[in-house]
């Protein structure tokens, strides 16, 4: 692990028991995480000011021996590093003085479950950088507002000032995992986008939050019978907005987490049997209303029996996964391969002619047979067998997915007779 791909964190505690339980509990739960740990803001000064160490977050408490009132804070926020603070009680004035300052969030640390909420915290903050949320209003100022506040949290902020403008930025990153927006807004009011979101994303793919300061109590009920997923006034408390913002994020990734695990193989990550013809069809169906050329192939790696014979299950998992990643990045955008079952991996190459099929399909074999897969010393021997049928449009051949990929098998049977290790041809 090098300096460059290690991250660090600040944590700045005077209490030894809970400052080792916080490091332990950080670096357990987070990869390539280093948390350098101070007992003072004396030594929590030296570590910044040595510029050594560039710090992703500061953990701070806000009672320490030489600052009992908070003064930490304001020494991390010079070095222009996120904050969160931890205290034993969050009165009134604490809360005030906490959340007048750029100061991310805060952790009470009165319980068995506080250090595990610090750990989800941290972790929600790192994965917002890669989160991206959209913020459609047609103020500036609100915008600016919004847009610095989510951006304190991590997130990767997309704005627009119309819906139209907001569908277009939604078609250009459609990896978004959040909507907000506001409800008065010209050409198209929040309550007409977000019909017009749902009309391509579900709500269990993109969350969609609606904002305004009208206190129409009907205008909550319409957002979310729109297809919204919650509603947020705009005199909202910054705490609270966040909670929501959080929960949101939280429900679509956990929904999407499920829709991964029912459409790809457990073991490969590949998508499964169930997934390959469910896409293969829509992707066929568009082949041949557009008379592209394609092919749909099924390849089996050989002999993989005498492999889970000599080795073992758990070696022949692994030949199995790194087959499976060598032939997904042998792949186009465009295409779809799958594993099927058991050593079997099916294939569909869209605008892909015959001359073309027997180029990339003897690439996938001579890439297995190249793999340099050891085990305990000795080399792994993989190759694997190929066939493939083609659409023939003159003879409306292959239109079925479910024909070719029958037909596919009984070439790729053909290609293990003749001695495996080799791509063959169906032949009507």
């Amino acid at each position: 692990m090098t300096d460059e791909q290690m991250k660090y964190i600040l944590s700045v505690e005077d209490t030894k028991f809970f400052s080792a339980t916080i490091k332990k509990s950080i670096e357990k739960s987070l990869d390539n995480i280093t948390v350098m740990t101070a007992a003072s803001m004396k030594e929590a000064k030296k570590i910044l000011d040595s510029g050594k160490y560039y710090f992703e977050i500061a953990l701070l408490d806000m009672n320490l021996p030489d600052a009992p009132n908070g003064e930490i804070v304001d020494l991390v926020m010079k070095h222009k590093v996120p904050i969160f603070v931890f205290s034993s009680m969050m009165e009134d004035k604490l809360h005030k003085q906490v959340f007048s300052k750029a100061v991310v969030d805060y952790v009470l640390k009165n319980n068995t479950s506080s250090i595990s909420s610090l750990v989800k915290m941290i972790k929600r903050y790192l994965k917002n950088a890669t989160t991206k949320i959209l913020y459609v209003d047609d103020s500036k100022t609100a915008q600016r507002f919004i847009s610095n506040l989510l951006k304190r949290y991590n997130f990767d902020v997309l704005t627009a000032t119309s819906g139209p403008e907001a569908l277009d930025v939604l078609k250009e990153n459609p990896d978004l995992s959040l909507v907000l927006t506001d409800f008065i807004m010209p050409k198209m009011d929040g309550v007409e986008l977000t019909k017009e979101i749902r009309k391509t994303y579900p709500d269990w793919n993109i969350a969609i939050i609606g904002l305004s300061s009208d206190g129409n109590d009907n205008l909550s009920s319409r957002f979310l019978k729109s297809g919204g997923n919650d509603f947020i006034n705009k005199n909202f408390h910054r705490e609270e907005f966040f909670c929501r913002i959080h929960q949101n994020i939280n429900l679509v990734e956990q929904i999407n987490q499920l829709h991964s695990l029912a459409a790809n193989d457990f073991l490969t990550g590949l998508p499964n049997k169930r997934t390959f013809f469910t896409m293969g069809e829509t992707l066929q169906e568009n082949a041949v209303h557009q008379a592209m050329s394609t092919i749909v192939a099924v390849m089996e790696i050989d002999n993989f029996k005498d492999i889970n014979d000599a080795w073992g299950h758990k070696i022949a998992d692994n030949v199995l996964k790194t087959i499976a990643t060598a032939l997904a990045k042998k792949c186009r955008s465009s295409d779809l391969i799958a594993r099927m079952v058991g050593e079997k991996f099916a294939f569909i190459g869209i605008d892909v002619n015959v001359k073309h099929a027997f180029e990339i399909l003897n690439d996938f074999r001579k890439t297995v047979e190249n793999l340099k897969i050891q085990e305990g010393g000795k080399k792994i021997k993989v190759t694997m067998s190929a066939g493939f049928a083609n659409l023939d449009f003159s003879h409306n051949f292959g239109e079925n997915l479910d024909n070719m990929v029958k037909y596919a098998e009984e070439a790729l049977d053909i290609a293990k007779e003749n001695g495996q290790n080799k791509v063959e041809q169906y032949n009507c």
